[in-house]
């Protein structure tokens, strides 16, 4: 027999509605956003949070990706941790925040993507609205890697109050310095902190006209200009006049200047969040004297991903670096403004002791060349100095000793 009409309309249509039903579903999976792996070292409650809302209004934003914020520690845990992402080949995040030494070691390593093409895509007045500084760091060799964001500079940062009720002016030259340092110093509190570290080091070398690099970018660590900054650190150090500390140590460098066991300090405009909220006494700031190193971070897309998801990386660094989100993130974090077009809006804030230092220092910072030895000098480099300032050795004996480990790496 054969089917009536109804029957045959159930043969004929049946399966086109299934077939309609699985091509809805297999578009509706092609259609998944991409997932979006952002890194990042930015510390703090405040800015933790921040970081997090922009993450959620770019999702709600669009439907081609969905960003997930990770914090993997801070930027020494996070280049352990790339550098074994990378060596395995596999699950690398998508964008990533690591600081400039770090930055340089990647890009001419062949590990970083070229957002070259990406970066073209810009319109021309959005590249000029970078500042130049900033933005320049992160080309290296005519190609693009790193991706300008949380930019800072070095600051002499002071007690305004222990400055004023000793008569002392602000320590814009080294001279004021040390006469501030000897003069607050007391039986129960030093007159400044030391960090060891190569990009104050380097950046204190800088302010006296000299370099830690030569004019053919090979070490200069026992030059005239680095002799006299570690012999000023050293003098001060052994003197009674100040503590020291290195980088594990930066916690209890916080507890000392908010107890007011130190009334001055060289840190990046950044770190002033650690301690805006519990501080007991008026701050003030002043950018070191003559030129410094500029600072602090790149985002960057390791290369190996899926091009969907680098697209999507460099599309959240945008919505990041729109003027608007950078106010928002300027006035919660005190990183320095990456677009000339976010300084207006920023109005009064920008007349902060910080800011207003930092934006002083921007003007005369320069960046360091890219240099595939350079962490491994600056490594070296500190621990002469930590030599030096931590265990006594004499600042010409370790300068002279940084120089020539530093001259034998290749």
């Amino acid at each position: 027999m054969f089917p009536d009409r109804l029957d045959l309309m159930k043969w004929l249509v049946f399966p086109a509605l299934v077939l309609t039903a699985l091509l809805l579903g297999l578009s509706s999976k092609a259609a998944a956003p991409t997932k979006i792996t952002f890194w990042h070292y930015i510390s703090g409650d405040g800015n933790t949070a921040l970081i997090k809302n922009f993450a959620k209004e770019f999702n709600n934003s669009q439907k081609n990706y969905v960003v997930e914020v990770v914090e993997p520690g801070d930027f020494k845990d996070i280049q352990i941790k790339l550098q074994a992402a990378l060596a395995a080949k596999g699950d690398l995040p998508s964008l990533v925040q690591i600081d400039n030494a770090f930055f340089t070691r990647l890009a001419l390593g062949n590990q970083l993507f070229d957002a070259s093409n990406l970066v073209d895509t810009l319109p021309k007045a959005t590249v000029q609205d970078f500042n130049d500084t900033i933005w320049d760091y992160g080309q290296v060799g005519g190609k693009r890697f790193g991706l300008p964001w949380a930019a800072s500079t070095l600051l002499n940062v002071y007690n305004a109050d222990a400055f004023k009720a000793k008569g002392l002016p602000a320590p814009r030259t080294w001279d004021d310095y040390v006469k501030a340092a000897k003069a607050l110093t007391n039986r129960t509190s030093k007159g400044t902190i030391f960090f060891i570290d190569a990009w104050i080091f380097g950046s204190m070398v800088s302010s006296r006209g000299g370099n830690i690099l030569d004019a053919n970018n090979k070490p200069d660590f026992d030059s005239s200009a680095a002799m006299q900054t570690l012999q000023m650190m050293y003098d001060l150090t052994r003197g009674g006049q100040a503590i020291v500390r290195n980088f594990s140590e930066a916690n209890f460098a916080v507890i000392d200047w908010v107890r007011t066991k130190a009334f001055m300090v060289t840190v990046p405009s950044s770190s002033y969040t650690l301690v805006k909220d519990v501080l007991p006494f008026q701050l003030g700031a002043v950018p070191m004297p003559g030129r410094t190193l500029a600072g602090e971070s790149q985002l960057v897309i390791p290369r190996g991903n899926p091009e969907a998801e680098t697209k999507g990386a460099f599309e959240f660094w945008s919505y990041l670096t729109r003027t608007e989100n950078v106010v928002r993130f300027t006035k919660e974090t005190y990183y320095l403004p990456l677009r000339n077009s976010a300084i207006k809006p920023l109005g009064d804030f920008m007349n902060e002791p910080i800011m207003k230092a930092s934006m002083e220092a921007l003007e005369k910072a320069y960046n360091p060349p890219h240099l595939l030895e350079y962490q491994k000098w600056r490594e070296v480099l500190e621990a002469q100095v930590e030599r030096s300032l931590k265990g006594g050795l004499d600042p010409k004996a370790a300068l002279l000793e940084a120089q020539k480990l530093a001259s034998q790496i290749r």
